[in-house]
């Protein structure tokens, strides 16, 4: 029986999310999830056995995008928590990425074995990535590929996460809570407000940005 999905694409963000139950699945970590930065998979897996193609990790997508709006909240917002970043240049440095010494940085788990650092250098975000379950992959246009460093525009990567997390919210998270309600007995509709608060004062706080970031390109 096919899978339904649901694709949400942006200029540098592939995010896609299967439905239904799964064997091997969880309440927790209840549906297969591909993340990619252009073309490099932060999320995901690939095994001969199970046909040789990218394949979702499962995880939560919420998990996901809570990974992602909170890494932009984290390199944006003045003054953020010394404490919060000295903690994660270290486990990047543990990690061996190459990361500046005074950078707003922030790190995520996105699913298992799936870790994610971003890292604000003046207008650009480097995502360092790290995805363990890739790492022991037999297939072999994916070896080697499980770690690395994706290099973005700061304007860039916000409009791509903004997007998605805006699309998702619109257009799929309440099926997403009816098919985890169907599969699992158990959903998070009442999470729905919250999110769509947290996002629309993330959006006003990139518009602010935003407007900063002309002002002193044409100083």
């Amino acid at each position: 029986m096919p899978v339904e999905r649901i694709v949400i694409k942006g200029e540098h963000i592939y995010f896609e999310v299967g439905l239904g139950w799964f064997e091997g699945a969880e309440v927790y970590w209840p549906f297969p999830v591909i993340l990619l930065f252009d073309n490099h998979v932060l999320v995901g897996e690939c095994w001969t056995p199970a046909g040789g193609k990218l394949q979702g990790t499962y995880t939560d997508p919420l998990i996901v995008l809570d990974g992602l709006i909170f890494g932009l909240e984290e390199i944006i917002t003045p003054g953020v928590s010394e404490h919060c970043c000295s903690r994660s240049r270290e486990l990047a440095k543990d990690m061996g990425f190459n990361v500046a010494e005074n950078s707003p940085i922030s790190y995520a788990s996105l699913a298992i074995q799936s870790e994610v650092f971003f890292e604000r250098i003046g207008d650009s975000v480097k995502i360092h990535y790290y995805n363990g379950l890739l790492e022991g992959t037999d297939c072999p246009e994916y070896k080697g590929k499980h770690k690395g460093t994706v290099e973005v525009p700061l304007i860039e990567f916000g409009e791509d996460v903004l997007r998605v997390f805006g699309e998702y919210l619109e257009r799929h998270y309440k099926r997403v809570e009816e098919v985890r309600q169907e599969a699992y007995g158990y959903n998070r509709m009442d999470e729905y407000k919250l999110y769509l608060k947290q996002y629309l004062e993330d959006l006003e706080d990139w518009k602010t940005l935003k407007e900063k970031l002309k002002v002193s390109e044409n100083k």
